[in-house]
């Protein structure tokens, strides 16, 4: 098949979820189809990262601007309100983009368009050739529970209008392309509810299961873990909720615990509140690095305190297939099925969460147990080669 992969971002390097699960796809689908892919720069290291494609057989695409997030101006709002957008997705606008996929559309014989996320089907165009809307999470459903959490009536006010601008996206999908995928059941029943005429395929999240395998695991003792792209605000939200509610009660039992927050571009608001909360210098801030993997295997339990998300947790994943004890709540693991007690351990109450953490710090071969059997899980069920031959399943049905 010949596929034109259309996703605003470059997914290499894999800095996080969303990165991880595209580069993870189209690895996969390179092996056996002839893959076009289309993206606009917003990194130094894009054109390194389409280096890396290009090796892979993946014909690429890159739209050239400043190497940085497309900025939130008066005419991104002004777009989005004239289009009905949501601004998270009107940010994205380049009509240098726009024309590059015309361009491809027009020199090129493509047999399906992949549309990664809202952010590239903003540029849809009606056409014979069949699109595929790829969702990694229900956006209307985050933004939803985005304005629950806070108390801020003017951020509450941003969040509404996401959310709703969101759900318009969802609800008028049916109309701009044949099926969508998502990446949990969970999330196929919000799509189809939002709009019932558009046919949804789940096409899971998963892990390499080659790279994320230790030989020996090196566990530095009362050492707690997050990862996850801080920029994301479910993210810092889950850091700042362990840091305020759940840290302090594990102190009184291990009081020189230390708590590893690794991942990309700490917040300024992050910071602060690391600083209130690192009396003794054991909450440690890294940015980004080059390898997560030996954060995760130095690392007792690993922890997922999330209060918002959607999609399903691609952390989780690579936590278990390193034969980490992961204690999460139920949010933070939703779209996973994982057994509570045997291949995870949930909890949503700060001091149940706290417990969890305690009692594991205090059982070395419950945490074993834990992580052989999550590693079992997720080779049974999240390898990439299986997860990329559903979707070109999803591919060879639309074509045909």
């Amino acid at each position: 098949m010949r596929i034109l992969f259309f996703s605003i971002t470059v997914p290499f390097p894999a800095t996080d979820g969303g990165r991880i699960r595209v580069l993870n796809l189209l690895k996969q689908l390179a092996k056996t189809e002839q893959v076009t892919f289309l993206a606009l720069q917003t990194t130094p290291e894009d054109r390194s990262g389409i280096d890396y494609l290009t090796n892979l057989g993946i014909d690429c695409h890159l739209v050239e601007r400043l190497p940085s997030l497309p900025p939130v101006t008066m005419t991104t709002v002004v777009r989005a309100i004239i289009k009905k957008q949501p601004v998270t997705v009107s940010r994205y606008y380049s009509s240098k983009l726009e024309k590059q996929f015309h361009q491809l559309l027009d020199q090129k014989k493509i047999d399906i368009i992949h549309y990664e996320m809202f952010h590239a089907a903003q540029y849809s165009l009606p056409t014979k050739i069949p699109a595929l809307l790829s969702t990694q999470n229900i956006d209307s459903y985050i933004w939803k529970r985005l304005g629950k959490e806070t108390k801020n009536p003017v951020k509450r006010l941003i969040y509404w209008t996401q959310a709703k601008a969101f759900s318009r996206c969802e609800r008028e999908s049916y109309s701009e392309f044949s099926a969508a995928t998502c990446v949990s059941a969970n999330d196929q029943e919000l799509l189809n509810r939002a709009c019932p005429q558009l046919p949804v395929h789940v096409i899971a999240n998963g892990v390499d299961l080659d790279l994320y395998q230790v030989s020996e695991i090196i566990e530095e003792p009362e050492t707690l873990i997050f990862t996850g792209s801080m920029d994301w605000y479910p993210n810092e939200d889950a850091v700042t909720f362990f840091l305020k509610s759940i840290l302090p009660h594990v102190r009184q039992s291990y009081p020189n615990v230390r708590m590893l927050v690794v991942g990309q571009y700490p917040t300024d608001k992050l910071r602060q509140m690391v600083e209130l909360a690192n009396t003794d210098g054991e909450v440690i801030i890294t940015g980004r690095v080059d390898d997560v993997k030996p954060y995760i295997n130095q690392a007792s339990v690993y922890v997922v305190p999330l209060r918002i998300g959607g999609g399903t947790r691609l952390k989780i994943l690579e936590a278990l297939a390193l034969r980490k004890a992961v204690v999460s709540t139920t949010i933070g693991a939703e779209g996973l099925n994982l057994v509570d007690q045997q291949e995870i351990i949930l909890a949503d109450q700060p001091d149940q969460f706290a417990k969890s953490i305690i009692e594991l710090l205090d059982d070395a071969q419950r945490r074993r147990f834990l992580g052989e059997k999550g590693r079992e899980r997720v080779e049974k069920n999240y390898g990439w080669p299986a997860i990329a031959e559903n979707l070109r399943q999803v591919y060879q049905n639309l074509v045909n």
